[in-house]
């Protein structure tokens, strides 16, 4: 997609991760003027995979079809052609007596028309930053303050480093902990307070060939979950990682 005859006004956005940057691709290649301000000293991502939905692939094409290339590059996908489709297969893995890991009994599959479809985050990021325009971007600029009184009604922000920016709109794309709806709403409101949801997971790789030995072929190979409410088999192994969604033993490192 060309970009467009430029507006006569700009918008600046909040945060520079893949959210930000894939809101600043599709705004600059539909002719409006954009800057990034990430309060990081350069662009990078923390966290593990993340899956898209059809919704999700389908909006990068309407973004911009260089995000959706990026995306398409990395992306892995469910590895047998019979699981193409399986966004993931739930197992239950309740530990019953003498049942292994593998061989524990499938009870129930979502699909969709993609399947699974995941990037690793960091590696994402990298592919959308080599689609960013020279310039737009703006490092070290941790929002302080946020007023709607420039010239004209303009946005007026600061930054703790003592700089301040313009802007006809501004568009918070700075994570849960958001500065921006803090601002915008006040630090009593309840979207601006964040809370613990109870539910946490810990992730992390190992080769291929470890996955196999612990839970095998086919569900380390394609997307799964085992569903317990505990965290040690019979055999009091601890779980504590997940590979393609399986939980994997700690002793298989």
């Amino acid at each position: 997609m060309a970009a467009t005859a430029a507006k006569d006004f700009d918008l600046a956005i909040v945060g520079g991760g893949i959210a930000g940057l894939t809101l600043a691709l599709a705004l600059h290649h539909r002719g409006i003027k954009v800057s990034i301000y990430e309060q990081a000293p350069k662009f990078g991502e923390i966290g593990a995979g993340v899956s898209f939905s059809p919704n999700a692939v389908q909006a990068m094409k309407i973004c911009h079809n260089g995000i959706y290339q990026s995306f398409e590059k990395i992306c892995t996908r469910n590895q047998w052609p019979s699981k193409r489709k399986v966004w993931f297969d739930f197992f239950d893995a309740y530990g019953r007596e003498g049942e292994q890991l593998e061989t524990s009994t499938l009870k129930f599959t979502i699909r969709n028309s993609l399947g699974q479809n995941g990037v690793h985050r960091a590696t994402f990021l990298d592919e959308l930053v080599k689609l960013v325009p020279e310039g737009i971007a703006h490092f070290g600029k941790r929002l302080k303050t946020l007023d709607q009184d420039g010239e004209g009604g303009k946005c007026v922000m600061r930054f703790e480093d003592g700089s301040s920016a313009v802007a006809d709109a501004v568009i918070g794309c700075d994570g849960i902990k958001s500065k921006t709806r803090q601002l915008m709403h006040g630090l009593n409101h309840p979207c601006a307070q964040p809370t613990y949801t109870y539910k946490y997971a810990y992730r992390g790789v190992v080769p291929m060939a470890q996955a196999i030995e612990a839970v095998g072929e086919e569900r380390a190979s394609n997307s799964c979950m085992h569903v317990s409410d505990r965290y040690s088999n019979v055999a009091g192994e601890l779980f504590t990682l997940t590979i393609n969604g399986s939980w994997v033993p700690t002793d298989t490192f």
